[in-house]
């Protein structure tokens, strides 16, 4: 039995998630999967609109009857340039709001908004509605027949909060209403969202420790040259000019920004206002709900004073900055101390793997636990190989799921293979990756998470780093690599954990001769 924690399986749900990403892990390989990244390419697609937004402007007219000809000047004019921008901005938008889509859907189906992640969750769904009043008030800029009816539209929402004067469908009821002074408006909420935006995704990466804001180089070059083609083949333009004296028959729609205004066509304004805050508090909420897989916490690490030499390699290592290095006090000859936060504390045992001297725990999965286990593993690995070498496994929690595979700690079908479940393989200590050899096992098998998809975001990078000599704690030199070998997978992917364990204990044995 590993320690006191209990590890489960994935949902269905999450099953499904992980074989999607399986399959474009094998078509793209893990560290270039954009479902790796999609954080990241939210960014990139902000970035985007930022710098064609900033090229279009300079053409742009603010004006009531400029708005419309200088657009169409900008698309048609100087399609080359300007309409290849155009097109950009439209497409990278649209890319933006699906991407922030698959981030969250992700996010919820791989347990990942709870406990700790909770600013982000929140702060997350913010950023999503501030993202669409952008996208509403970059439409009506255009001043097309579908803007026009954007504009009526919004007014009647509008309209329903009690804070405003007059209706402001009057502005669009005659062609004298219609004033330079609302599109400077207009202009100003489109660009004050992307400050808004910065600011807000400054706090939504806030509690995280290198928090990954650009995508590989493969996967920026391969969505521009996307976004490129699209551009060329399918350029985005206006519709017919906006006539205030006519009813407009027939506009482009596009549901990714105007989903919310169909609902007018079955609910008053009030009723839409309210559906949409109803469920902005629910989206909110999920993380506090006590109910479902994930909604037990487990205690968070603890720090024994007298132990820590303050060389802040587990405040450098923790995922969510649970971590701070603080002064003395106690007259020890070492300047600072750990504290632990534990509100932002993961519990995934990444600092204790970046501890050397026993100073940092998890109370139910304390170091001197797991070392004892790892003993009695390696005990139980050497004398189930009569006829064959032994393997100690360590298993992250997060990879391959072996519920069904193992009994005790033996792995079905591997009599020789012991496995040892840890919450994150980050946690696996150099000090501890040692026991096996010095217990005379043969050779140790590591499964970490899948490439660029670490539950607890670098577990899997920290352990790699640290068995290549690159980060400290390092794993001894004197373990001869060859008898380590390290595999990242999701828990869906137990073929190839089972194909990976085999050709091993096959190269010890030829080894062994």
């Amino acid at each position: 039995m590993d320690a006191k924690r209990e590890f489960k399986g994935p949902g269905p749900l999450e099953k499904a998630w992980l074989w999607m990403e399986a399959i474009f892990n094998g078509a793209a390989a893990a560290p270039h999967n954009p479902f790796n990244y999609l954080g990241a390419v939210c960014i990139l697609f902000m970035w985007i609109i930022l710098a064609t937004g900033f090229y279009i402007f300079i053409f742009y007219s603010i004006s009531a009857k400029e708005a419309y000809p200088s657009v169409e000047a900008i698309t048609h004019g100087q399609w080359y340039a300007g309409g290849i921008m155009r097109s950009l901005h439209r497409y990278a938008s649209d890319g933006l709001v699906i991407a922030m889509a698959l981030h969250g859907l992700k996010c919820w189906v791989l347990d990942r908004y709870k406990h700790w992640r909770k600013v982000a969750w929140v702060s997350g769904v913010i950023i999503a509605w501030v993202v669409i009043a952008g996208g509403v008030f970059g439409y009506w800029m255009v001043w097309d027949e579908r803007a026009k009816i954007i504009a009526e539209l919004s007014s009647r929402l509008f309209e329903a909060v009690p804070i405003f004067g007059l209706p402001l469908s009057l502005n669009f009821a005659r062609v004298e209403n219609l004033t330079n002074q609302l599109f400077y408006i207009i202009l100003f909420v489109h660009f004050s969202t992307s400050v808004v935006l910065f600011l807000l995704i400054m706090i939504h990466i806030s509690r995280i420790t290198k928090s990954i804001v650009t995508p590989p180089k493969v996967v920026i070059y391969a969505l521009a040259i996307a976004l490129l083609i699209l551009s060329i083949i399918k350029p985005a333009v206006s519709g017919a000019p906006a006539d205030l004296k006519a009813l407009t028959q027939e506009v482009p729609f596009d549901w990714f920004y105007l989903f919310i205004f169909p609902l007018l066509k079955y609910l008053s304004a009030r009723e839409v206002w309210a559906a949409i805050i109803a469920l902005t508090a629910v989206v909110i909420v999920v993380p506090w709900l006590t109910w479902g897989r994930g909604a037990r916490r487990n205690p968070s690490a603890t720090v024994t004073v007298e132990n820590c030499v303050g060389c802040e390699l587990c405040q450098e290592d923790c995922p969510y900055q649970a971590i701070q290095m603080r002064k003395r006090t106690d007259g020890a000859p070492y300047e600072l101390t750990a504290v632990v936060t534990a509100n932002r504390c993961a519990s995934c045992g990444i600092c204790a793997g970046a501890c050397d001297y026993n100073a940092i725990n998890l109370p139910d999965m304390t170091e001197a636990d797991v070392k004892e286990n790892i003993r009695k593993a390696s005990m139980s690995a050497k004398a189930g190989s009569v006829k064959g070498v032994s393997t100690v496994v360590f298993l992250c929690a997060k990879s391959v799921n072996l519920e069904s595979d193992i009994e005790g700690n033996r792995i079905k079908g591997f009599d020789n293979a012991v496995a040892v479940t840890l919450p994150c393989i980050g946690m696996l200590q150099p000090s501890m990756l040692s026991i096996p050899f010095e217990e005379g096992i043969d050779g140790v098998f590591v499964s970490a998470c899948s490439p660029g998809d670490c539950q607890y975001r670098t577990g899997d990078i920290w352990f790699g780093q640290r068995l290549t000599g690159l980060r400290p704690p390092i794993v001894k030199k004197s373990i001869d690599r060859a008898r380590v070998k390290a595999v990242y997978l999701s828990s869906v992917e137990k073929a190839g954990f089972r194909q990976g364990l085999a050709d091993f204990l096959s190269s010890l044995t030829k080894r062994e001769g």
